[in-house]
C-alpha cells in the first residue's frame, strides 16, 4: 500500500535516509497537462466510492515486491515491463532505486549466510532474530503495505495506472500516497476531496451559504470575522484563542467607521470549510513528529550491538574486542550484522512514519469538527477569531443547514485515505502481536529466562504501536463528542428563540428539530471509527491496560518478580 519511496516531498526530516527515499520517488514526476489526453485523467482516484479491497491486485503486487529482483527477467519475458516500470522496480535509473528493489534479495542472502556460517554466528553470540527474523519480518510488512496501497484502487483505476505512460503513472503514484499527498494535503487535493465528500453525502457546499443579518455597527463588526475567514487572518491556534488577532482588530476598527449597509450578507460554506481544513492541516506539527520518529528508529537498530558491547565490557574486554563484539569477527558475520542493521533502520523509520500518519489524520479531523461545532456557540467572545452563526431570525434556517452540511462532509472527508491509514496501523499492530506472542510463549515455557535484545525490541515496538493507536483513539473520541455538543448548541438556540419570541420561529423550530434528529442519526451511522469500531476514551484506556499488563508480566517473569496469582 505504501512504497519505500513514499515520503514527504518537502521540509527536511533531519534524516539522510528520509531524503534518500524522497529522491527515489520525486524525480520525473512533473507532467504537462497536454499529456493527459484520451484515457488519462489528471486525477487517478476519481471515483467517489471509499471502501474497496482488491484481493487479486494485493496478491499480484505482494508476489512481485517479494520476488524482485530475481523475478525481473520472468516478468519481462511475460510482457510485464510496463508493470515493473510503473512500480519503479525496473529499469533502475538511480542507485536508490536499485537498493530498494534489492532489499528482498539482501534479506534472502542474509538467510543463506546465516545457515551456511551458523557456527561463526554462534561463536560471536549473534542469533537468528537479529539477522533473519526482524529484518525479514520488517521487509515483508513493508511489502504488504505496498500491495495494500494498490489494492485500494478500483479495478478501473488500477488498470488505468498499470497501462499508463511512466511519467503519468509516477504522478498518479504521488496522488495515491499518503506521505506525499494526504499528509501535506495541497489545495488541489483538498478541494477535490471536499467535492468528493459532498457528492458522497449528497450536498453541494458551493450552493450553500452562511448568512449574517447586518442591522447595525455591532452586526457589521461581527460580519468582519466572516469576511476575514475568506482570506485566512490567523493560524488554527489563534482561531481557537480567546484573544482577537491583530488583523481582525484592525478590520473591526475600520468597520466601526464605515457606514452600515443593512441587509443579509452571505459567505460560501465551501469556502469556510476549506479554510478550516487548511488551518487544521497547518496547525499539526507534522515534521516535528517525523523527526522524533527518526530518532526512535535508531533504538531497535543499535540495541543488539550495544547489548553485546555492554556484555563484553562487563566481562573485561576492551578496544577492538568491543568492536568485534558489536559486529562480529569474520567477513560474513560483519556483512550480515551491518546490512541487517541498515534494513532495520530504514524499515523502522518507515514504520514510524506510517504509524504517525494515523494520529495526524484523526487530530486534523477532530480540529475541523470542533471548529464547525464552535460556529454554533452561544457566546462569540470565547473565540473572537472564529465566526459565530446567527441561529435566530431570518438567517437561522440557512445557517443550521450550512453547519449541518459542513459537519456531514467532514465526517467522510478522505475516506479512502483513512482506510489505508487503518490498514497500516493494523499491519503494524499485527506484527507487534506476533512478536509479543513469541515472547510470551517463550517466557511461559521457559525458553527465555533472561532479557535479550529481541525481547527488548519487541516490547519497545509494542509500546510504540500502542501509543500511536491510543492517540488515534483519543482524537477520534474527542471528535465523536461533538455530535452531542452540536445537538446541545442547537437545542439551546431553540430555547433562546422561544424565550425571546424570535421572528420566523415556526420555520426555525422545524429546521432545528430536524437538524437535531439528523445529528442523532449521524452519531449512530457515521461516527469516527477505527477499523469499524466507534472510538471512545474507554476503548483507548482498555488497549493501554491490556498491553501494559502483558509487558509487565513479561518483565516480571524475566526478572523474577513476585507476581500475585
Amino acid at each position: 500500500m505504501v512504497q519505500m519511496n513514499e515520503i514527504l516531498p518537502s521540509e527536511p526530516l533531519e534524516c539522510e535516509v528520509m531524503n534518500l527515499l524522497h529522491d527515489h520517488y520525486s524525480s520525473e514526476t512533473t507532467v504537462d497537462s497536454e499529456e493527459y489526453e484520451g484515457d488519462y485523467p489528471e486525477v487517478l482516484m476519481d471515483q467517489i466510492s471509499q471502501e474497496r479491497f482488491n484481493f487479486p491486485v494485493f496478491w499480484e503486487q505482494l508476489v512481485l515486491h517479494l520476488s524482485v529482483p530475481l523475478s525481473i527477467p520472468a516478468y519481462c519475458a511475460a510482457g510485464e515491463f510496463k508493470l515493473l516500470q510503473n512500480t519503479l522496480l525496473w529499469p533502475w535509473r538511480k542507485p536508490s532505486e536499485l537498493f530498494f528493489s534489492c532489499i528482498p534479495l539482501i534479506c534472502y542472502v542474509n538467510m543463506a549466510l546465516f545457515v551456511t556460517f551458523r557456527d561463526r554466528f554462534a561463536e560471536d553470540g549473534i542469533n537468528g532474530a537479529e539477522i533473519v527474523m526482524i529484518p525479514t519480518m520488517a521487509m515483508m510488512v513493508h511489502r504488504a503495505m505496498i500491495a495494500l496501497k494498490y489494492s485500494a484502487l478500483s479495478h478501473t483505476e488500477y488498470q488505468r495506472w498499470r497501462n499508463a505512460p511512466a511519467k503519468i503513472a509516477h504522478t498518479w503514484g504521488l496522488q495515491i500516497q499518503l506521505l506525499t499527498t494526504w499528509l501535506p494535503l495541497p489545495d488541489d487535493v483538498l478541494l477535490t476531496e471536499i467535492d468528493k465528500a459532498c457528492q458522497l453525502q449528497g450536498v453541494d457546499l458551493r450552493s450553500i451559504y452562511f448568512e449574517q443579518e447586518v442591522q447595525g455597527t455591532a452586526c457589521l463588526q461581527r460580519w468582519q470575522v466572516w469576511e476575514q475567514m475568506q482570506e485566512p487572518h490567523c493560524t488554527a491556534d489563534e482561531l481557537h484563542s480567546g484573544l482577537a488577532c491583530e488583523k481582525l482588530q484592525t478590520a473591526v476598527m475600520e468597520a466601526a467607521n464605515e457606514k452600515v449597509e443593512k441587509g443579509v450578507k452571505r459567505v460560501s460554506a465551501h469556502r469556510i470549510l476549506h479554510v478550516l481544513w487548511r488551518q487544521a492541516i497547518d496547525n499539526v506539527m507534522v515534521f516535528r513528529k517525523f523527526s522524533f520518529v527518526g530518532l526512535l528508529a535508531a533504538i531497535p537498530t543499535l540495541l543488539p550491538g550495544i547489548w553485546r558491547v555492554c556484555t563484553s565490557y562487563s566481562a573485561g574486554e576492551r578496544g577492538w574486542d568491543l568492536f568485534h563484539a558489536a559486529v562480529g569477527n569474520s567477513a560474513p558475520v560483519m556483512y550480515c550484522v551491518v546490512s541487517s542493521a541498515l534494513l532495520c533502520l530504514i524499515h523502522c523509520i518507515l514504520a514510524g512514519a506510517f504509524a504517525a500518519i494515523g494520529p495526524i489524520h484523526y487530530q486534523r479531523q477532530q480540529i475541523v469538527i470542533d471548529s464547525v461545532r464552535l460556529l454554533t456557540r452561544q457566546t462569540a467572545c470565547l473565540y473572537p477569531n472564529l465566526p459565530q452563526v446567527q441561529l435566530c431570525g431570518a438567517t437561522a434556517c440557512a445557517n443550521v443547514r450550512a453547519v449541518l452540511a459542513c459537519f456531514e462532509v467532514v465526517l467522510c472527508m478522505g475516506g479512502r485515505y483513512q482506510i489505508r491509514v487503518e490498514s497500516y496501523i493494523a499491519t503494524l499492530a499485527g506484527s507487534a502481536f506476533i512478536g509479543m506472542s513469541v515472547v510470551l510463549v517463550s517466557v511461559i515455557v521457559g525458553v527465555h529466562t533472561e532479557m535479550n535484545p529481541f525481547t527488548v525490541t519487541t516490547l519497545f515496538f509494542s509500546v510504540f504501536v500502542t501509543v500511536m493507536v491510543f492517540e488515534m483513539i483519543y482524537f477520534g473520541s474527542k471528535a465523536n463528542e461533538n455530535f452531542g455538543k452540536l445537538g446541545t448548541n442547537i437545542c439551546r438556540a431553540r430555547w433562546q428563540n422561544v424565550a425571546e419570541k424570535a421572528e420566523d420561529l415556526e420555520e426555525a423550530e422545524q429546521v432545528m428539530s430536524l437538524a437535531m434528529e439528523k445529528i442523532a442519526i449521524l452519531a449512530e451511522t457515521e461516527p469516527v471509527t477505527l477499523a469499524g469500531t466507534v472510538l471512545t476514551c474507554d476503548l483507548g484506556y482498555s488497549v493501554v491496560s491490556v498491553v501494559s499488563t502483558l509487558i509487565l508480566f513479561v518483565v516480571g517473569k524475566l526478572y523474577n518478580w513476585d507476581i500475585p496469582a
